[in-house]
Order: C-alpha cells, then sequence, then structure tokens
C-alpha cells in the first residue's frame, strides 16, 4: 500500500563522541521521500552510530536529528510504529520457530490484524514454507529473512537495516536487494548499511562515511560520472585521497605542533 505520510530524515552537525574517539563528526543530511539511502564505509566509519543516533538509541553528543518531523529524543511509541530496525547482531530467538518469531515482534508492536500481518510478512521474505521450523535448523541466509520478517511485521514507513546482507552468499544478497527495493516501490524509506561497495549500485543515494565523515552524499551514477570512473570501488577509493589530500593541506597549513614563528 502507499505510505499515508511523507517519509523523511534529517540531521543537522550530528556528532557522537565515545570518549576521545569521534563517531560522527558534524552530520548534515536532508532525506525526503521513498528511496533507499546506503550508509557505506568500512568498519568504523560511524554506520551503526549514525542509525542509532537517528533511532534515539544512543544520545547525540550535540547536532539534531529528526525522523518524520519528529526528534530522535522524542520518538514515542506511536512513532516507533512507523519504524524498522533491522540491527547487525542476530535478534530472532532460536528456540521459536520462524512464525513464532514473526509473532512476537508483531505482539511487540501491537499490530492490528496481527495473524494476517504475519503471514504477510512471511511470504515478503518468502519463508511461508518453513514458518514452523525452529531457528536453530535454518540456514544463516534463512535466519536472516526471519530478522527482515520481524523488521517489517509492523509495515513501517521507515526501515533502518544496519549490514543485512553480511555473510549472506551473492544470490542470497540479490534477493535481499530484491526486497528492499519492493519496499522502497511500495513508499517506504530505507537506509541500508553495507561494507559491500558493489551494493551501492542498488541505492537510490549513497552516504560515504569514512571516519565520521560524510566524503559524499550523491546518486551512485552522478557519483562515477563525476570522477569519471567506471565502478564504486575506484570512486570510494578516489574519495579517500582527496580526504587524505585535504587532511595533509589542513596540517601543513596548521604548521608544526608546539611550533613558533620565532
Amino acid at each position: 500500500m502507499s505510505r499515508a505520510t511523507d517519509v523523511s530524515i534529517s540531521t543537522s552537525g550530528l556528532r557522537k563522541e565515545f570518549g576521545k574517539i569521534t563517531a560522527l563528526d558534524g552530520i548534515d543530511v536532508d532525506i525526503q521521500g521513498s528511496q533507499i539511502v546506503g550508509l557505506v564505509g568500512p568498519n568504523g566509519a560511524g554506520k551503526t552510530t549514525m542509525i542509532r543516533c537517528l533511532l534515539g538509541l544512543t544520545g547525540a553528543s550535540s547536532g539534531d536529528s529528526e525522523i518524520n518531523g519528529t526528534p530522535s529524543g522524542d520518538l514515542d511509541r506511536t512513532d516507533r510504529a512507523d519504524l524498522g530496525y533491522m540491527p547487525q547482531e542476530e535478534a530472532v530467538y532460536r528456540n521459536l520457530t520462524v512464525r513464532e518469531n514473526v509473532e512476537f515482534f508483531a505482539n511487540l508492536y501491537r499490530v492490528p490484524e496481527r495473524e494476517s500481518a504475519v503471514d504477510q510478512a512471511l511470504a515478503f521474505v518468502g519463508l511461508r514454507d518453513r514458518e514452523h521450523s525452529r531457528i536453530g535448523e535454518l540456514s544463516g541466509g534463512m535466519v536472516r529473512r526471519t530478522s527482515l520478517a520481524c523488521t517489517l511485521v509492523g509495515d513501517p514507513d521507515v526501515v533502518f537495516l544496519d549490514e543485512p546482507t553480511v555473510g549472506l552468499d551473492p544470490k542470497l544478497r540479490s534477493e535481499m536487494w530484491d526486497r528492499f527495493r519492493d519496499r522502497r516501490d511500495d513508499g517506504s524509506l530505507l537506509v541500508v548499511s553495507t561494507h559491500y561497495l558493489g551494493e551501492a549500485h542498488n541505492c537510490d543515494r549513497v552516504l560515504f562515511l569514512r571516519d565520521g565523515d560524510v566524503l559524499a552524499f550523491e546518486n551512485p551514477d552522478t557519483l562515477l560520472e563525476r570522477d569519471d570512473v567506471e565502478d564504486l570501488e575506484d570512486a570510494f577509493l578516489q574519495l579517500l585521497e582527496e580526504d587524505d589530500a585535504a587532511q595533509a593541506a589542513d596540517a601543513a597549513a596548521a604548521g608544526p605542533a608546539g611550533g613558533s614563528d620565532a
């Protein structure tokens, strides 16, 4: 079904520090309407921290963030009913069946017409034929699909997926992205983090992160044309080189630490 509301995510100067470590260094983004936004970068780039700050699960050190116009820190149960979150770590119960897991999350989210919603979520991820199998009996790909069904059972408007295809073979990764595109086409806004640069081609826009900084926020094709390269790995390497050069120039302009003009 089409979304009843306009979906959006915005941040202004979003910063998160863990002691002396800066995980997010003043992130500014404005995302409007149904689309797939990729958070791309190496491990430690700030992808998970950004998702958790947006969801209000981790408090920002400074700056602002909003989902559908509501500040992240003010999201209440009603607001969260419109949000889906699939964390990187396994978030299903191995002693329960596939269906029992999805039913558990449907109850947790207070989903109306739960039996029908569970049926639809299982059908969407292609697990109706395994709904009575216990999680401990399933392959890693089926466990990830179960997690996706649990995330989508409430029919959320905005969906956050943290490394959802990690550990999956290329065929299963392709099938998962087919399902993400189906959700986008249904009107949802999806934020998908990944360190697989090849997956960034599946996104409408890609936010390249490095050490908590935004290197680029572009449509993949636009980025390729701008940098005159053939694949996103080359584009990302070029962004890293540009960032290294900028940091070196800043360091040179600042002069030796503790130095003097005398």
